[in-house]
């Protein structure tokens, strides 16, 4: 019973500290936007105007730059938290190398997900079935993609989040559970975990199937690099997609649609055959853990 605890308090702990990190980083930088604004009204002779400071505007503006503080301050503190209790980090990130070309390749089914999962989306959406839900959906897409410095948005959701997200996740807490329960159930739990961090039902659902994508090739490889750079292609794509989607005509989109339809499971089926192959003779985890997914 205490080890369940022990687990339970690490993997949620580490899960929640994503979202907290939102919060605080949110602090300084809010600061740091407003104490900027009203240094700019004053001296263009106005510093009226910072009282006037629209709450929604100064929420768009400082998202990026929060994302980008809080992903470093999670990165941190998660390495403190491991230094304080005598605990290893980095050997627990599954950082093993593996070949470049599996990474090319996780990171070109990632960014094929991106048009197959919107369509998705949108089917259901038009369904309508829980109509409520799908606007949260849209609003929070709207907020976090809509009038975005572009350089910003690729480093903070295309880049830094995906970063942070697998460290923890794919890294720390899936590595924790791989410890102590049987590999499936581990990708499993990982992914219930990083769907109900997303604080979003539409958002959180789909989030919990690329968890368990990832989570599958974390273990088929035994490395983070694959993961990273499948959920870096699926977030950069969108970031991508959402500048210039609709430049596209109709039948481009079509196009584009079908192919990442044909890619996905070519990409998955090429990796976990090139994964079996590989780890075939130098199996990485006990007997207790599970053959595999």
């Amino acid at each position: 019973m205490k080890k369940f605890f022990k687990v339970f308090f690490y993997c949620t702990g580490f899960a929640a500290l994503c979202i907290v990190m939102q919060f605080i980083a949110a602090i300084p930088v809010s600061a740091a936007y407003i104490f900027l604004k009203s240094f700019q009204y004053a001296l263009s002779g106005n510093p009226e105007l910072a009282m006037n400071l629209d709450l929604m505007t100064v929420v768009n503006d400082i998202l990026m730059p929060s994302y980008i503080l809080s992903a470093i301050l999670s990165f941190f503190s998660a390495w403190i938290i491991h230094a304080v209790f005598r605990r290893k980090f980095f050997e627990r990130l599954s950082l093993n190398r593996t070949s470049p070309v599996y990474t090319a390749v996780s990171f070109l089914a990632g960014c094929a997900m991106q048009m197959p999962l919107s369509f998705i989306i949108t089917l259901v959406e038009k369904t309508g079935i829980a109509p409520d839900l799908f606007e949260e959906y849209t609003q929070h897409v709207e907020q976090l993609m809509s009038n975005q410095n572009t350089v910003l948005q690729i480093l903070a959701v295309g880049i830094m989040a995906p970063l942070i997200e697998e460290i923890i996740f794919r890294g720390l807490i899936l590595n924790q559970l791989k410890r102590n329960i049987p590999a499936t159930a581990a990708i499993l739990i990982q992914a219930i975990l990083f769907g109900f961090v997303h604080l979003n039902v539409v958002q959180g659902t789909y989030a919990f199937v690329m968890a368990v994508l990832m989570g599958m090739l974390t273990v088929w490889f035994d490395s983070l690099f694959v993961s990273i750079a499948f959920h870096m292609g699926m977030n950069l794509s969108g970031v991508i997609l959402s500048e210039f989607g609709a430049g596209l005509s109709d039948a481009a989109g079509v196009i584009m649609l079908a192919v990442s339809f044909i890619l996905i499971p070519l990409c998955i089926m090429f990796l976990y055959f090139k994964s079996a192959k590989g780890n075939s003779h130098t199996p990485k985890v006990n007997p207790t853990e599970g053959a595999g997914v």
